[in-house]
């Protein structure tokens, strides 16, 4: 079966904080991208959307009461030095400025 490298875009949040050092600066959004075994590029993309979804509905970032709007911003086949990396579970968050 492909693996495929998708990346999804988080949108419509804000975590206030000090986001990058700047005070009172919130979170607005952020960018993921996982490694997925899927027969296509659609199919691996809403795997990888139903993921992070449940990230954020039931497990670490559920306490924030936060629910973004999710959107697959790419989905191309993944390398074998991607693929054989360590899962990865990290986002990128950003203020959206």
């Amino acid at each position: 079966m492909p693996r495929f490298r998708v990346t999804i875009e988080g949108s419509d949040i804000e975590v206030p904080g000090n986001f990058a050092g700047v005070p009172n600066q919130a979170v607005r959004g952020f960018f993921v991208a996982r490694v997925v075994n899927a027969p296509g590029r659609e199919e691996a993309g809403r795997r990888v959307l139903a993921v992070v979804g449940d990230e954020w509905s039931r497990g670490e970032y559920a306490a924030l009461h936060a629910r973004p709007k999710l959107r697959v911003s790419e989905v191309r086949p993944a390398t074998l030095l991607e693929w054989l990396r360590p899962k990865r579970t990290g986002y990128a968050f950003h203020s959206g400025t």
